[in-house]
């Protein structure tokens, strides 16, 4: 039995890093023993492949209260307030602390800080490392993770459930449950704070910008214990990733493009956004999205053009290195001709419910990032904030944690049974494959009724062929995130099915019919989801 604090972080991205490194900061000199478990290192997490940047006001031009305000607007009155005021008003300590810590941005020819200019901003405040700064978040959190000696790091571990008991205070998380996807081992891992940072859930579409191991793990665990869930309808599509005809993995054409000048047309060369919204090209996600969504079916083409030509060859090779190596491994130059591109999955604005520390509904359960509903990004995430959440609210979480030293003893973990793994049968394949084309086309950037009485039918059996898989004895990888990303697209389904006006990134056509006017609702029960 163990009497020191243990705390368990589930997640190797930038909000999971940053809270273990931040952790263990403000405990030295206490007993408290971090866990950080993935199921893969963090060049396979979601923070790793953003290319935009953190969002930060750096210029005296600019105030937090633009951010804030632009945050507000953008979210669609879906926003929690203090929350937004917390994260935006910390986005400049933010980039000192990374500097401090040898992070490298972009400089101006005068030294400073080079900020970019992204859409729904009023101002160019978008802190970038070319268009890697995610890759460079992750280096340099990843150095400070593995020097700390207080801090344990497993990088083969998958997550499978939540670890919860009944208490005199009521039920409260205990730890977690993972399976290594080497050996197939079971183990029951018990903590006294356990920290859900497992990403997004972007492979619940078919076309997406989020890597392989985006499948809703974390939001799936939870509804698995009924943890609350919040803001489940809103899955932000960035409008610009590059169409590439028979991959479902999409390559992200960042918006800082955009930023830099270059223009969406329609398929007779002529501007896609003038006269679709006052600020055209940079306007909110939800909105250019819509626009090529809508071109697409007008016009029966399957993609539209980014024409990047007007920002001058050394500037696009100065700032968009990744992007411009993609293309010409393709056979596209994207300094001298237009760029296909298409709308993708790319983020979920909601999640896990908690509070601005991170608290959820279940005692001893945090949820940090991606795989959390905080409120910052309401119903539409304006670009580059979701770096600067994933630094800002783990530092609060933290000093949280930090604050409450005492902790009733553990029982070790133990390994609990073995698994051994399989290739995926072809029914799970094909289940998979079902469930990302229902998502796609009923619920993706524009719904309908129908279409979401559709999916939840089509996605509840989906789920009955999870079960039967399982229960037959299959014991694959593709089965275990299968039946993680059929709840998490059942809880969005259910949830759009709830939003009677259209709202961010949530636009239903017969709520438009009717002039449905926007409503305020958040919560949506994770037992039920």
């Amino acid at each position: 039995m163990s009497v020191q604090r243990k705390v368990i972080v589930v997640g190797s991205g930038v909000a999971g890093m940053a809270f273990a490194h931040r952790l263990s900061a403000l405990t030295r000199g206490q007993q408290v023993e971090i866990q950080l478990l993935s199921k893969a290192g963090p060049q396979a997490s979601n923070s790793n492949a953003a290319q935009g940047g953190v969002a930060a006001v750096i210029h005296p031009a600019d105030s937090w209260e633009k951010h804030r305000d632009d945050t507000l607007r953008v979210g669609d009155g879906r926003c929690d307030p203090a929350v937004v005021e917390r994260v935006v008003k910390e986005g400049a300590a933010s980039i000192e602390e990374l500097l401090a810590k040898g992070a490298r941005f972009d400089l101006d020819g005068d030294g400073r800080l080079n900020a970019a200019r992204e859409g729904g901003h009023s101002a160019a405040r978008v802190v970038h490392r070319g268009d890697r700064t995610g890759a460079e978040l992750v280096r340099v959190l990843y150095e400070q993770v593995k020097r700390d000696p207080r801090i344990k790091v497993e990088e083969t571990l998958m997550a499978l459930d939540l670890l919860t008991e009944e208490g005199p205070q009521g039920r409260r998380c205990t730890g977690i449950r993972t399976m290594d996807v080497r050996t197939g081992a079971i183990t029951e891992h018990h903590a006294h704070v356990t920290v859900l940072a497992t990403g997004g859930s972007g492979r619940i579409y078919r076309h997406t910008t989020n890597p392989a191991g985006a499948t809703g793990a974390g939001v799936a665990m939870a509804i698995r214990a009924g943890v609350p869930l919040r803001d489940m309808a809103f899955v932000q599509f960035h409008p610009t990733a590059l169409y590439e005809p028979g991959k479902a993995d999409t390559f992200l054409i960042s918006e800082a493009v955009r930023g830099a000048g270059a223009v969406l047309l329609m398929p007779d060369g002529s501007r896609l956004m003038d006269g679709r919204h006052p600020m055209a090209d940079l306007a909110p996600r939800n909105i250019v999205a819509r626009a090529i969504h809508a071109v697409m079916r007008e016009t029966g083409v399957d993609h539209v053009r980014l024409d990047a030509t007007r920002i001058g060859e050394a500037r696009f090779a100065r700032e968009f290195p990744m992007i411009l190596d993609h293309c010409w491994s393709i056979g596209l130059d994207p300094m001298k001709e237009p760029i296909p591109v298409m709308p993708a999955a790319h983020y979920l604005c909601g999640g896990i419910a908690t509070d601005a520390d991170g608290r959820t509904g279940l005692d001893g359960l945090i949820a940090l990032g991606e795989c959390a509903g905080s409120g910052l990004h309401g119903a539409d995430r304006l670009a580059s904030n979701s770096l600067l959440e994933a630094l800002v609210i783990p530092r609060y979480a933290a000093a949280a944690v930090a604050g409450d030293r005492h902790g009733d003893p553990l029982p070790s973990d133990a390994v609990t049974g073995r698994i051994m793994l399989m290739d995926a049968e072809a029914a799970t394949t094909a289940a998979t494959s079902r469930m990302r084309d229902c998502m796609t086309a009923n619920v993706g950037i524009v719904r309908e009724n129908e279409g979401l009485r559709t999916a939840a039918r089509e996605l509840e059996e989906v789920r009955n062929t999870a079960d039967v898989q399982w229960q037959a004895g299959e014991r694959s990888l593709a089965l275990m995130e299968l039946r993680d990303m059929v709840l998490v697209a059942r809880a969005i389904c259910q949830q759009a099915m709830q939003e009677p006006a259209n709202t961010g990134a949530h636009f239903n056509v017969d709520n438009e019919r009717r002039g449905v006017k926007p409503r305020v609702a958040t919560l949506v029960d994770g037992a039920t989801a």
